[in-house]
């Protein structure tokens, strides 16, 4: 029995570490865990808010409680920071909560006015529709549990609308600007720091030496030459008048 027990623990262990260090292997996104130097599963899904005909703007939030937001990009940016939003406990609710979008499985908010089922969409009653991935999705969309590249629409439209099945997001997924490695990935150039530890701003030259006179004083570069002193006056005696020739 203690010999089985033993094994046991170690294919566990052997498992988690595997895990921890192999995001793609996990379905479900997973907080950073600094006791283990993993710094956390980064996803991305794009969502969409489809009215009657149209895709509405994005949602513009800079706000992100959890680790799970937008960059005002139609893509939900989802690392979370702890364990009380990952897993299976990383859902669409907790992006609706950090953008402060209203919705539920017969509602939506799409800025002032909120769709119901039942209301007009022109002349036709309209009523709220999800598809994830392009397949309808029943219940309420904040029960959803957001996957690595989902592809989500809510929608209120007629029955019989036509709907898309991808977001005008979705391409974005393969060119985000916060993944290293995507076409869209920004570079920056991080300047050293200052002896003080902080970053000199642009355009600054090279730090002074130290050990250089200060500013302004004879020396110090940039300062002005001084000009030497003024020495006593000197009389130079005329010079001999020529004689002529003999």
């Amino acid at each position: 029995m203690v010999a089985i027990v033993g094994v046991f623990l170690v294919v566990t262990s052997r498992n988690e570490r595997l895990s921890a260090g192999n995001p793609i292997s996990a379905d479900k996104p997973r907080a950073s865990a600094p006791e283990k130097k993993f710094a956390g599963d980064h996803w991305h899904a794009a969502y969409g808010i489809y009215i009657c005909d149209n895709f509405v703007p994005d949602i513009q939030s800079d706000r992100d409680p959890t680790g799970i937001h937008t960059h005002n990009d139609g893509v939900i940016h989802i690392h979370p920071f702890t364990r009380a939003v990952s897993g299976s406990k990383a859902t669409f609710e907790v992006f609706a909560d950090a953008v402060g979008l209203s919705v539920s499985e017969n509602q939506v908010k799409a800025g002032d006015k909120t769709y119901k089922n039942g209301d007009k969409c022109g002349d036709k009653e309209g009523r709220l529709k999800v598809l994830l991935n392009g397949n309808e999705r029943p219940g309420d969309p904040k029960d959803i549990r957001l996957q690595d590249r989902d592809k989500l629409v809510i929608a209120f439209a007629p029955r019989d609308a036509k709907i898309p099945e991808d977001p005008p997001s979705a391409p974005t997924l393969d060119n985000l600007n916060d993944v290293e490695g995507s076409p869209g990935a920004t570079s920056s150039t991080t300047q050293a720091p200052n002896p003080e530890g902080t970053v000199p701003p642009p355009g600054a030259g090279a730090v002074p030496d130290p050990a250089a006179p200060p500013e302004g004083v004879p020396g110090a570069p940039g300062a002005p030459t001084p000009e030497a002193p003024a020495g006593p006056a000197t009389t130079i005696p005329p010079a001999p008048p020529l004689l002529p020739a003999p």
